[in-house]
């Protein structure tokens, strides 16, 4: 009973000296060399599938639809980037003008904010007005902020109309695209933004700032106006997660033609770039569009009756990915993406989850609640699997040395090169090191892949069943490894208890 309470007494002490020295090292990384901290997000970019793949629900990606200007709409129709408002007033009211195929509503990510002569100004104006008023398709129309004074605006000669009354046409929403400043992968999405007189915030303005300007994003207008979503206080944010399984499509544009449909592969547990020591150098074809995607040329193509259920009761959300028109976003999932994906699947995240989104909280110390109980639970795993890992290694030796003894292996007579002194001019003494540094390196390697392996899933569970964001937790998982794979924490413990370390010996 007293081995068994000082067994516990230990493991008990080793992981709070764990949890310290996660935390820690997690704060010293981002406090000393933030920059260093892109070395977890390699990890956390070969992750993002597997939870997208595992945990993220498909319920809402047929309620959108993505309709791309594209070369193939360019040379179907003999035309050249930007195309005149009345093309767009054109192929608008195309998109809307089935009363059995309308759309819930319209997102339009072209920012009509520079004056060019065009005379044809009015036929959009025209055809937005239609749409909204006479259609009931509520249109939402991409619009960047003024540097004068903050505000979202488009161009003179488009107007918007009274919020709320017969008169508005659209309704202006923020497109912006903020990339992680380590990796620049879209990990979060800005729900809205406020100006605080310094610079531009995430969230919304407080009582003493209505003053300032500030704007709703597309997803979150949508989510708000449309699917009538209550989003509750928002304070940081939202954690973006991307989905995987693309969805089922025949007809899809010429630049998707041949893409790769997502599917569940064992090689997502792999961490990092260790997958392609046994891929070919031929790069695998790009993952296909989580949301069905269509060119504008195929609303001129596809009879009706096969073009209305890509349109009818979807939001429908219009991007261009042209020569020249550079909108991108970088997805952890898919690569570069159109910057038109982003908003949809950010849309995707607000029907999915409502006002339970995933939120992108930062590490602090002391940390907040949120992160803090998902944080220490993915450590308790690390620990649990570091603890099963060496009871796993040390039944195996001591199998393998009755073995020996059983059958007589070690008592057998000692070869001449093994009866010589020990030096690195004995071809024998450097053959048996050799094999013992192989043998202690694929069993750290194995060790690190089985602690991350068992994590990730793990993570993956904890970001179906909790608001937080996937990435700070990836985070702490990498400094939690580190710390326990180089023996930190058995070191730091014997330290605190006056006993040399079993590294040492």
């Amino acid at each position: 009973m007293e081995k068994m309470g000082g067994v516990l007494l230990r493991a008990v002490s080793t992981f709070l000296i764990l949890v310290v020295v996660s935390f820690t090292m997690l704060w010293l990384g981002n406090k000393l060399n933030d920059s260093g901290m892109a070395v977890t997000r390699f990890l956390a970019r070969a992750h993002a599938p597997l939870t997208a793949q595992l945990t993220y629900p498909q319920q809402a990606r047929d309620q959108i639809t993505v309709v791309m200007y594209d070369r193939e709409f360019l040379q179907a129709t003999g035309s050249a980037w930007p195309i005149s408002y009345q093309d767009h007033a054109d192929w608008l009211l195309r998109l809307t003008s089935d009363p059995s195929a309308r759309p819930k509503a319209i997102m339009l990510d072209i920012t009509f904010g520079q004056e060019r002569n065009d005379p044809t100004l009015a036929a959009l104006q025209q055809a937005l007005c239609t749409i909204q008023n006479e259609f009931k398709v509520p249109v939402f129309l991409a619009a960047l902020a003024s540097p004068q004074d903050g505000q979202l605006r488009v161009r003179s000669g488009l107007e918007a109309g009274t919020p709320g009354t017969s008169s508005a046409c659209f309704t202006l929403v923020g497109v912006d695209y903020v990339p992680d400043p380590l990796d620049g992968l879209a990990w979060s999405y800005q729900l809205s933004r406020y100006w605080d007189g310094t610079q531009w915030q995430p969230g919304r303005s407080n009582e003493a700032a209505q003053s300032f300007p500030a704007y709703r994003s597309a997803a979150l207008s949508m989510a708000q106006d449309v699917a009538r979503i209550d989003m509750g206080e928002e304070t940081v944010p939202m954690a973006l997660v991307w989905g995987f399984n693309s969805a089922p499509q025949r007809q899809r544009p010429e630049q998707r033609v041949g893409c790769r449909v997502g599917e569940f592969d064992w090689g997502m547990l792999v961490p990092g770039k260790l997958e392609k020591l046994w891929q070919n150098d031929v790069a695998p074809p790009a993952l296909c569009p989580y949301h069905q995607t269509l060119s504008m040329a195929q609303l001129g193509q596809l009879p009706e009756d096969e073009l209305a259920p890509y349109l009818a009761g979807r939001y429908v959300m219009v991007g261009a990915q042209v020569p020249g028109y550079n909108d991108f976003a970088d997805s952890p999932v898919h690569g570069i993406v159109p910057g038109i994906h982003m908003h949809a699947m950010a849309l995707d995240n607000l029907l999915t989850y409502k006002g339970d989104y995933k939120l992108s909280a930062d590490w602090t110390l002391p940390p907040a609640w949120t992160l803090f109980w998902p944080g220490l639970s993915v450590i308790f795993v690390v620990f649990l699997v570091h603890q099963g890992w060496v009871f796993f290694i040390n039944t195996v030796r001591v199998r393998w040395r009755w073995l020996r003894k059983k059958h007589g292996l070690s008592q057998r007579k000692a070869s001449l090169s093994e009866r010589l002194p020990n030096s690195l001019a004995n071809p024998g003494y450097r053959t048996r090191q050799l094999k013992n540094f192989v043998g202690t390196a694929v069993v750290w390697i194995a060790q690190i892949w089985v602690q991350l392996a068992v994590s990730l899933l793990f993570i993956a569970v904890l970001q179906y069943s909790s608001r937080v964001g996937m990435l700070p937790v990836v985070e702490l998982l990498a400094m939690t490894v580190v710390a326990q794979s180089l023996d930190y924490v058995d070191k730091l413990r014997c330290f605190l208890a006056g006993k040399p370390s079993a590294s040492s010996h």
